[in-house]
């Protein structure tokens, strides 16, 4: 990562919260969205849809009192695909059946030019939610054991919370966030570092 990038990312931080700061009265408050936050995830990167543009990233952050799934799609490509990356399970295909969850996913995406407050609403469509992470779990557990999960640091936009417990892979979330992403960067490993 260049030093702007890091000084940009640095500066919006300062002006979000993290997501421990976001859900510290969990469970008896949930924030009200759209909001933004930022937080540490393994995640992983998924292609494979109509649009070849579109990306959803997947993963799960332990906090102290809970752990949050995400679920973001953005239309740009932030961190390297994996291998098995490319092509949709069929668990995710089937979620996809769902013509307003679709709607939702083509409004989620980073540059729709429609508002923020369309996704809001096209999220508020009963089941969309529920869709979407139907959708998050199929391809999460469809990575699971066949790639190994990106460490990044996400800050995002967030326009509905779903409650859980939902099983992403062998985590089970408390609540899955449904949104996009705002930046994405890679957090250096050991083996980043070495080479």
């Amino acid at each position: 990562m260049s030093g702007n990038h890091d000084a940009a990312i640095d500066t919006a931080k300062r002006q979000l919260p993290s997501a421990a700061q976001a859900f510290a009265r969990w469970p008896t408050a949930v924030p009200t969205g759209p909001f933004a936050l930022y937080g540490d995830v393994d995640v992983y990167q998924t292609g494979g849809f109509e649009d070849p543009r579109l990306v959803l990233y997947t993963g799960a952050s332990r906090l102290p009192t809970l752990t949050v799934g995400w679920c973001l799609f953005g239309a740009s490509r932030n961190i390297q695909p994996g291998k098995d990356k490319d092509t949709l399970p069929s668990g995710a295909r089937e979620a996809l059946t769902d013509t307003t969850a679709v709607r939702a996913v083509q409004l989620l995406a980073v540059d729709h030019p429609e508002t923020d407050e369309a996704a809001v609403e096209a999220l508020a469509v009963p089941g969309v939610t529920g869709s979407l992470v139907a959708l998050a779990s199929a391809v999460h557990q469809h990575h699971e054991g066949r790639a190994v999960p990106l460490g990044c640091e996400i800050g995002t936009a967030v326009y509905a919370c779903h409650r859980g417990p939902v099983h992403l892979g062998t985590a089970a979330a408390d609540v899955v966030l449904i949104g996009s992403p705002i930046w994405i960067a890679r957090t250096e490993t050991k083996e980043d570092q070495e080479s």
